[in-house]
C-alpha cells in the first residue's frame, strides 16, 4: 500500500512589531495528508483513526465542508469557484489531527495539483477560537513562494488586530521541508510576522508515537499557548477589539453566530 501522506516537525515563530513589540517561538508537528490516502491510513497504521478515535483522528467536520459531494471534491469545488481554474487531481492538507479526541487548528493549508503533480493553488483555512473558520484562496506565485495572496482579512481572528488588517500568505507546497509565512499589514505598515517552518519525517506508527512523546497533548498545548499570550497582550496594554464589535466587517465566515 503506497502512502503519499507524510508528517513534518516543525518550528513556529511570532514576531509582533507594532505597537508593541512580542515575539515568541515554539517547536511542533504536523501531518501532510493526501486526501485520498484518508481510508487506508487507519488499516496501515495503528495510530491513525479516519473519522474514528485513535491517538491521531481525522474528521472532515474539523476543517472546511463545503457542498455535498464529498470533503476532497469539495475543497476543489470552493478553489474553483474562487479563481483555481486547473484540473485539480490530488489535495494535501496540512494540520493537526484530533489528538487524543481534541484538536485546534489555528490555520491549515491545502495545496492542489494537477495530473502531472504540478501544484496549481493553495487554499488556506483559518480558523478562530469561536468555532469560526474563513477560506482564502492563492492561485498567484511571487519571488521564492508558489502561492501568494495579500488581502483584507475581515474575519476575526485576534482581539488584538482591527478587521480590516491584511493578511499576506507565502507559501510553497510540502516536499523535504514546510515553508510558510503569514505577515499582517495595518494601514500599509506590516505590523505582524510568522513564520512556519519544518522538516518532512516519513509517516510511520514510530514517528507518530515519537513525535506525541516529544510534543506532548500539542493541540491542548496549542489552545494554552494562544491563551496565554493574550493574556500577556492585554497586560501590555495592547487595544482590544471585542468580537461584537464591527460585525459588518465579519465576512465570508463559516461555521459559528456569525456565519
Amino acid at each position: 500500500m503506497v502512502v503519499n501522506s507524510s508528517l513534518f516537525e516543525c518550528k513556529v515563530v511570532h514576531n509582533r512589531l507594532l505597537p508593541k513589540k512580542h515575539a515568541f517561538s515554539y517547536g511542533l508537528f504536523t501531518f501532510a495528508l493526501d486526501l485520498d490516502d484518508l481510508e487506508n491510513l487507519d488499516k496501515k497504521f495503528f495510530f491513525f483513526g479516519n473519522q474514528k478515535w485513535n491517538l491521531f483522528s481525522f474528521y472532515p467536520k474539523d476543517h472546511f465542508e463545503y457542498g455535498d459531494n464529498g470533503f476532497k471534491n469539495g475543497i476543489i469545488s470552493y478553489a474553483r469557484e474562487n479563481g483555481c481554474n486547473a484540473e485539480i487531481a490530488k489535495v494535501v492538507l496540512v494540520s493537526h489531527l484530533r489528538i487524543l479526541g481534541y484538536t485546534f487548528n489555528p490555520v491549515c493549508f491545502y495545496f492542489l495539483y494537477d495530473k502531472d503533480n504540478t501544484p496549481v493553488c493553495a487554499l488556506i483555512e483559518v480558523h478562530n477560537t469561536f468555532g469560526e473558520m474563513k477560506p482564502f484562496v492563492a492561485t498567484n506565485s511571487h519571488g521564492d513562494f508558489r502561492f501568494y495572496l495579500k488581502t483584507i482579512k475581515h474575519f476575526y481572528v485576534s482581539p488584538f488586530f482591527e478587521l480590516d488588517t491584511e493578511f499576506e500568505f507565502k507559501l510553497n507546497p510540502p516536499d523535504e521541508k514546510l515553508n510558510i509565512h503569514i505577515d499582517d499589514y495595518q494601514n500599509g505598515d506590516k505590523v505582524f510576522l510568522s513564520a512556519y517552518l519544518g522538516k518532512r519525517k516519513e509517516l510511520t506508527d514510530w514517528n507518530m508515537f515519537f513525535l506525541f512523546i516529544k510534543y506532548p497533548l500539542l493541540t491542548l498545548r496549542v489552545i494554552v499557548l494562544i491563551h496565554w499570550h493574550a493574556m500577556l497582550l492585554y497586560f501590555k496594554k495592547i487595544p482590544f477589539i471585542k468580537k461584537l464589535e464591527n460585525p459588518d466587517l465579519q465576512k465570508g465566515v463559516y461555521l459559528g453566530k456569525n456565519s
